[in-house]
């Protein structure tokens, strides 16, 4: 009986620290930056959006990376 209540509360806590992972890795937010006032792609943002290729999506001009260049037209899909 012991080993068994170990190992009932073993699985509820691993249950527990699971399901809090999986709800931070859902509601994790990607970086991109925008074109500043001088056209260069150096402002960072915060989004909750992943660059997709596929047709239906989100086009924007933005990027992954700061660069001194405008930002170019990416594709981003939402992340639920």
């Amino acid at each position: 009986m012991k080993q068994a209540k170990f190992a009932l509360t073993a699985v509820a806590v691993l249950a527990v620290i699971g399901g809090a992972l999986a709800f931070k890795a859902n509601s994790a937010s990607n970086k991109f930056y925008s074109t500043d006032a001088q056209g260069q792609c150096k402002v960072s943002t915060v989004l909750p959006y992943v660059v997709d290729t596929n047709a239906g999506t989100y086009i924007t001009n933005l990027s992954t990376a700061s660069t001194t260049a405008a930002c170019p037209q990416i594709t981003l899909r939402f992340q639920a």
